[in-house]
């Protein structure tokens, strides 16, 4: 048996003939290499878990045009504002978000004035798929709208006691339409007082066809700052403003944020004892084999070859107890996202990885001390016993 061959079957008959040792180690670094890797399975997880949650909530930007304003009055008198409508143009916002990269999800809006009956009213032109998918929380009586049908909302539909089914008849600067009333709508907000047709429909009433007064963004919290996105797509219009959606952006970044720090600290506290306990028990094993050490030099084995043994029984260790943290923390990860969200965690196969080098970095560093105490160590004294 040559010189290296030795070295390995003396690293594991170490580990052999102090098994209960070695299996103590081999737990420890699996505990925290599994629960680094749950924590971090469990925060993606999050992540994509908030970003769907915070779907429900709708939009986060919005994108208006600039408006044509002029102040009314002279010294110290001020009558107010005069401002005409603006629109945007809808094939200039489609080549902002173009050339922007920006993915978003989108919902188109025009809005104007109609004549119902003897009154005025507030009527707006939408993509219906796109409201579907933007604004889950609308609720519906009736059905969604066909071509030459609209939807009503609750307060207006009471005030003029329109039922699903009625036609009704608005009149613009053009020839009345005569449309059918497919669904009325409750969602308590302002849509409640709205009428709402298909966009193509009410732009050509209105005269205005490619023209949209605000286009509804839902930008997918992925960690980037909703600001930055918003002065991203700024660029590439200058005659409108996206602004953010105040609620919605400090809750989708404010969640993600907590759950990451949250996520953060307990997996420092986690690999911080676990990094404790591997130093304790490592300098205690140095300890009991002071004599073993002190005789394999005493024999001619040298301190770095000594180190070797100890560093090898370390790179065991910390893939064994990486591999083993992996599938444990897969399991835990799954366990987690099951009984919290009703969801699987899926296999994250580039997690393995990350736990082996969690299991072998705090193998290796819990072990820095006693090498160097090896490494020191007088064999004439460590025989004598002191």
């Amino acid at each position: 048996m040559n010189r290296r061959s030795w070295l390995i079957h003396l690293v594991f008959r170490a580990l052999a003939h102090r098994a209960g040792r070695t299996l103590l180690l081999l737990a420890v670094l699996a505990m925290a290499s599994s629960l680094a890797t749950a924590l971090g399975i469990v925060s993606f997880s999050m992540g994509k878990r908030v970003a769907e949650e915070v779907r429900k909530y709708g939009a986060n930007l919005v994108v208006v045009p600039n408006s044509a304003r002029l102040d009314v009055g002279s010294g110290g008198l001020n009558f107010g504002v005069v401002s005409e409508p603006a629109y945007l143009r809808q094939e200039q916002v489609d080549g902002a978000l173009t050339k922007s990269g920006l993915i978003a999800e989108r919902s188109k809006h025009l809005r104007g004035a109609l004549r119902l009956g003897s009154a005025d009213i507030l009527v707006e032109g939408v993509d219906f798929v796109e409201i579907r998918r933007l604004f889950p929380w609308w609720q519906l009586q009736g059905g969604w709208p066909a071509p030459g049908q609209v939807v009503v909302g609750s307060d207006l539909a009471s005030s003029f006691h329109l039922k699903v089914g009625d036609t009704v008849e608005l009149a613009g600067a053009g020839e009345p339409v005569r449309l059918r009333l497919a669904g009325i709508v409750a969602t308590g907000g302002e849509e409640d007082g709205l009428l709402f047709l298909h966009l193509p429909e009410l732009q050509k009433i209105l005269d205005l066809d490619g023209r949209l007064s605000t286009v509804r963004l839902l930008v997918p919290a992925d960690g980037v700052s909703l600001r930055v996105r918003a002065a991203t797509l700024q660029q590439f219009l200058p005659q409108a403003r996206v602004t953010e959606v105040r609620q919605i952006a400090r809750t989708s970044e404010g969640l993600l944020a907590k759950v990451k720090l949250l996520m953060l600290l307990v997996t420092a506290v986690v690999l911080l004892s676990a990094g404790s306990s591997v130093t304790g028990t490592m300098s205690t094993a140095v300890l009991e084999r002071s004599r073993e050490i002190g005789l394999m030099k005493a024999m001619g084995g040298t301190r770095w070859e000594l180190l070797r043994i100890f560093a090898a029984e370390a790179l065991l260790l910390g893939v064994a107890g990486g591999v083993v943290g992996y599938l444990l923390g897969c399991g835990i990860a799954q366990f987690i996202t099951w009984t919290v969200f009703g969801v699987s965690a899926g296999i994250t196969l580039w997690y393995a990885p990350v736990s082996v080098g969690v299991s072998l970095l705090l193998a290796l560093l819990g072990s820095l001390g006693p090498m160097i105490s090896v490494f020191r160590l007088d064999p004439v004294r460590s025989l004598r016993g002191e």
